[in-house]
């Protein structure tokens, strides 16, 4: 028997939750396995929910945490070269100083996050949602991995350089 509600629990999917902590190789690595089987839509699968923890300097590269909550995290000179991060929900997150190159955020929610200084080259950006996100000297355009460009709609860029000019 459950001690939570079943209102609270009904339509929500199992999840493994980290909140304010530094987030330690094995911890990730567990987190991470779990979220696949999630993702493969096994029993004992659990979503990755990270709330305001600290992954700066970490190895994430080519990471799945596609679908995953990250609110607030600190991924400050994390390497997340060609991570797999579509659809996932990465508001107020800090990627200063980080590699992106060749990552997949398509359809992510980019909201208050800071990319100050990160190298954006071909990253897919399409569909995310960037409102509020600071890009200030982000590295975009051509991948040295795979050679692909940066993937970002324009008129978001225009935006953002409207705002810029008006302050």
């Amino acid at each position: 028997m459950s001690i939570f509600p079943e209102f609270i629990t009904r339509d929500r999917p199992p999840q493994s939750v980290l909140i304010r902590r530094r987030v330690s190789e094995r911890q990730l690595s567990r987190l991470l396995r779990r979220h696949a089987l999630y993702r493969a839509g096994a029993r004992d699968g659990r979503r990755a929910v990270l709330l305001r923890c600290d992954l700066s300097g970490l190895d994430l590269k080519g990471v799945d945490l596609s679908g995953a909550d990250i609110l607030e995290c600190d991924f400050s000179d994390a390497d997340l070269s060609g991570a797999q991060l579509q659809n996932a929900t990465l508001a107020g997150c800090c990627f200063e100083n980080s590699r992106l190159d060749a990552a997949n955020l398509a359809g992510a929610d980019l909201s208050r996050s800071d990319f100050e200084n990160a190298d954006l080259r071909g990253a897919d950006l399409a569909d995310a949602t960037l409102s509020g996100a600071r890009l200030g000297r982000a590295e975009l355009g051509e991948s040295p991995h795979t050679g692909l460009p940066t993937n970002i709609d324009t008129r978001l860029l225009d935006r953002a350089m409207m705002q810029l000019r008006r302050q």
